[in-house]
């Protein structure tokens, strides 16, 4: 086969293609293929169904369009060419908004997100990374269209494309002021109050009156949400509903537990089990990266700094509640390794939960005022069993903290820490220097 004549074909297509003239660019395109394939020059034959997709995108051909996207990302992945399967899969993408399957879209664009970095074309993942907050700011995700702006933005000062900058921090100026004007319909703000009074007075039925009677409201809340959320037709607030439904699963877990005979330490492990679980599920059915969730380090310096705080909030908390050590020995061993099961129990189960899905979801409906509140009321809410108004108001401005710095950081990294490490202040470390310190002092 001669190569020349492939390339001829396919010079021809595209002078058709640029003169507008799509109808006619495609035998010459096909030609190419067949001449390409015959010959096995992959490269090619990926670059001719790419072109050949574009055309069938402009066309409205959209099944076409995607059957071609789709091999020539076969081929481009065979060969190992991150470039061109960055354009195939952004080509997907396309095609899945053009059906407005946004959250299909978003799968597509970070995939080739990926694949023009590992390329080192930052320029190329910056304008794609523009195309995902585009993607949620068609939806009213605000929070999610302004962290992927951000990225694009750092993306674009790698690369010292100013132009694109510019662009990029008006559209976040617009969206930010956008977002300050939030205002969501009274019915809404109604269903989150009758939930947050729900959650609230199974646990309090649950504390004070009947168990049993308690992880029966909190069956009946998860399967209200789980009906709800599958009914509701605003993206945000499905979203936000789906992400509530963890809340009663960590209570009907939790309550079932004490009539096993599991120590109390090992019963933190169980129930994040599925608390992780849910979180992924969750993480899987809305689309969400590591990004959105906060699972980023951020500025290591600050983060460290924020975690030092859970030295401070663990030694509060413990004045308050004064509980049992959950551990039998304190030495470095035991501390450490039970810190270890705390930390992730806790620490990055909760945070990932309350902070990086439910409080993100939340300021997508609500804006970030309410989303922090809203966020830190709940996690309060979890904390009645204690049976402590101290410790409920202690909490509350923990939760407020931890969402606050969330928000200013984007990263779970330091309210992790804090997280856990306060809690093996509280646990682990305080039941037996606490004592020490105030015979000492007495």
């Amino acid at each position: 086969m001669d190569i020349t004549e492939a390339k001829l074909a396919f010079d021809l297509g595209t002078k058709f293609y640029s003169a507008g003239k799509l109808e006619e660019s495609l035998p010459y395109y096909y030609k190419a293929l067949q001449l390409f394939k015959k010959g096995n020059y992959s490269q090619n034959e990926a670059d001719v169904l790419l072109e050949i997709g574009d055309i069938y995108i402009e066309m409205g051909k959209l099944s076409k369009a995607q059957k071609n996207y789709e091999k020539s990302l076969d081929l481009y992945n065979q060969i190992k060419d991150y470039i061109g399967a960055g354009y195939s899969l952004v080509g997907l993408g396309i095609v899945s908004e053009r059906y407005n399957k946004h959250e299909e879209a978003r799968e597509y664009y970070q995939k080739a997100m990926k694949k023009f970095q590992k390329a080192n074309d930052y320029k190329r993942a910056g304008i794609i990374s523009n195309l995902i907050a585009n993607t949620y700011e068609m939806q009213e995700a605000l929070e999610d269209a302004l962290i992927d702006y951000k990225i694009s933005l750092e993306l674009f000062k790698k690369v010292k494309d100013r132009t694109r900058e510019r662009k990029i921090n008006i559209a976040i100026n617009k969206l930010e002021s956008r977002r300050s004007k939030i205002r969501v319909t009274k019915t809404k703000i109604a269903f989150l109050a009758a939930y947050l009074i729900f959650i609230c007075t199974a646990e309090v039925i649950t504390t004070y009156y009947s168990l049993e009677l308690g992880l029966s409201l909190h069956v009946a809340i998860l399967f209200i949400l789980l009906i709800h959320s599958s009914l509701e037709e605003s993206y945000n607030f499905s979203n936000l509903l789906m992400s509530m439904m963890a809340i009663p699963m960590i209570r009907i877990i939790s309550l079932s537990l004490p009539i096993m005979q599991i120590d109390p330490l090992y019963r933190f492990f169980i129930i994040a089990i599925p608390l992780f679980a849910a979180s992924f599920m969750i993480i899987r059915i809305q689309k969400l990266n590591r990004v959105n969730l906060g699972l980023t380090l951020g500025n290591i310096p600050i983060q460290l700094t924020i975690a030092l705080s859970g030295l401070f909030l663990g030694f509060i908390e413990y004045l308050i509640l004064k509980p049992a050590p959950l551990i039998p020995h304190f030495n470095f061993i035991a501390v450490l390794s039970a810190g270890f099961i705390i930390l992730i129990s806790t620490g990055l189960a909760e945070e990932l939960l309350f902070r990086g899905i439910i409080q993100k979801n939340i300021e997508n409906v609500y804006g970030n005022i309410f989303g922090l509140l809203y966020a830190s009321l709940l996690f309060t809410s979890l904390h009645i069993g204690w049976n402590s108004a101290f410790d409920w108001a202690f909490v509350f401005m923990v939760a407020l903290f931890y969402g606050y710095v969330f928000q200013k950081t984007r990263s779970l990294f330091g309210i992790t820490l804090s997280h856990g490490i306060s809690n093996s202040m509280l646990f682990l470390v305080m039941p037996f220097i606490a004592p020490k310190i105030i015979h000492f002092l007495l």
